[in-house]
C-alpha cells in the first residue's frame, strides 16, 4: 500500500509528554477551561509538534489503539499500525511544514470533545518545491487519564484536477 506523504494531521492529523512543549503537557486536561478551549488549546499543540517535525510528540496526541479508523488523503487508515507508518513517512518526506487554521469550530462536553476547521498546509519538500494545500480537518478526542487524546481524525482535500 502506498501511503500519501501529503496528510495533515491532524490531522494526522496526530500528540510528546512533558512541560518542554508549549502550553505545558500534551493534551493535559485543564479543569478551568471548557471543552472546546482544551480541543483549541489541543489542535494549537499539535500543529506546532508537526512545524517541529517532531514524531515522537505528534504520536503522542493519539490513542493508540489497533483497530483506529482515520480519514487522511482520501484514504482510510484502520490501525494504529498504518498511522504511526504515515506520520513517520510525513515527517521524514517533507524539509518544512507550516499548518494554520481558520475558521475554527469546536465543543464538547465531559469527556468528549471535538473540533472542525479548515486548514492551510504550506510545505517545503527538501528539494526546495514548495507547495500550499488546503482543507478541512475534524478531530475527535477523549478525555483519559488526565489529557485529552485524538480518538478520531478526518482531513479532506480539494480533489485532484482533471
Amino acid at each position: 500500500m502506498r501511503i500519501s506523504n501529503r496528510i495533515l494531521c491532524a490531522g494526522v492529523l496526530l500528540f510528546t509528554i512533558g512541560a518542554g512543549h508549549p502550553g505545558g503537557t500534551i493534551g493535559q486536561v485543564e479543569e478551568s477551561e471548557s471543552v472546546a478551549e482544551s480541543m483549541r488549546r489541543l489542535s494549537r499543540q499539535l500543529l506546532d509538534a508537526y512545524g517541529r517535525k517532531d514524531v515522537t510528540a505528534i504520536k503522542s496526541f493519539y490513542a493508540q489503539e489497533p483497530d483506529a479508523i482515520f480519514f487522511w488523503e482520501r484514504q482510510m487508515t484502520y490501525s494504529w499500525k498504518q498511522v504511526e507508518s504515515t506520520i513517520d513517512s510525513f515527517v521524514h518526506h517533507v524539509a518544512k511544514v507550516k499548518l494554520t487554521t481558520s475558521d475554527v469550530r469546536a465543543g464538547g462536553s465531559g469527556a468528549t470533545g471535538w473540533l472542525a476547521a479548515t486548514f492551510r498546509e504550506e510545505r517545503e519538500d527538501f528539494d526546495g518545491k514548495k507547495t500550499t494545500t488546503d482543507g478541512r480537518w475534524t478531530l475527535i478526542a477523549e478525555k483519559r487519564d488526565g489529557r485529552w487524546v485524538i480518538v478520531h481524525e478526518h482531513a479532506s482535500l480539494p480533489a485532484p484536477e482533471q
